[in-house]
């Protein structure tokens, strides 16, 4: 997988798009008391409820949101849940053990032969979340073989981190996949990423960037692809372009509109 190393990797080539298309002050999330920063209205809404609503349309959300029709869970939605928990119980495991002093070998011991509980259920996730946690722990190896200290600077990505999006109109309990070394974003799907995964991406960068005043200009999304064999990651680097924030203000403020509307929206197929 070599998550880290991709990640290095693709900041240069993301950089160099960033010199050619620099975001502009007036699009970034602590804009939020100016257009097309501010929303017509605050409605807490879910990134991914707009991220949705660019794939599928806006029925499902009005739907949900003014008639009160709830969505039943799917194999799907189920099976992405056990692959934002892999990743989240490898990443606490290895930054808990590394806080305690335990060599990178004795974490990967220990935490891959007490898998959780909550992901026994399907041996694909029991499979990478041990894939993740020797892949972090070798890290950490490494970095003590070549470079000496203790490996701080390359501990697991920070998960479920929690971000403040009332600013923008979104939900004030929003909650990233997980934060990456140099501030970069990360969206973790089940399949392949999509492009509508992108507006995600964005709609957190500029939560983050709306919280801290601090540029967010880079994400991943990362792919946990299963079908039928071991578990494998397709990874997509991401630069938070002016484009893509324009895109997401737009399709933003199209939701509130919808559910401010009395009118149900048709549906859109496939979805």
């Amino acid at each position: 997988m070599a998550i880290v190393h991709l990640l290095r990797r693709s900041l240069r080539r993301l950089h160099s798009l960033e010199v050619r298309d620099p975001v502009p002050g007036e699009l970034r999330g602590w804009s939020f008391d100016t257009p097309p920063v501010r929303p017509a209205a605050y409605l807490g809404l879910g990134v991914s409820e707009i991220a949705y609503g660019a794939k599928c349309g806006w029925r499902p959300l009005w739907l949900r949101r003014r008639a009160g029709v709830g969505i039943a869970s799917t194999s799907a939605m189920e099976a992405g849940a056990l692959a934002h928990k892999a990743f989240h119980y490898a990443s606490t495991g290895v930054r808990q053990l590394l806080a305690r002093g335990l060599e990178p070998w004795e974490i990967v011991e220990r935490l891959s032969t007490r898998p959780p509980r909550d992901l026994a259920s399907e041996p694909w996730a029991v499979r990478l979340y041990r894939m993740l946690v020797a892949e972090w722990a070798g890290e950490v190896a490494g970095h003590r073989l070549y470079y000496g200290g203790d490996g701080v600077g390359v501990v697991p990505w920070l998960t479920e981190y929690r971000v403040d999006g009332s600013p923008l109109g979104l939900s004030r309990r929003l909650r990233v996949d997980a934060m990456g070394e140099s501030g970069v974003v990360v969206e973790v799907k089940l399949g392949r990423p999509q492009w509508w995964h992108r507006v995600a991406l964005t709609g957190y960068a500029l939560a983050l960037e709306a919280n801290f005043e601090s540029p967010v200009d880079y994400g991943i999304l990362v792919g946990v692809v299963v079908n039928g064999g071991p578990p494998r990651l397709e990874v997509d680097p991401v630069y938070i372009s002016p484009g893509l924030r324009e895109d997401f203000f737009r399709l933003r403020d199209e939701a509130v509109e919808v559910l401010l509307g009395d009118n149900e929206p048709d549906g859109r197929g496939g979805c």
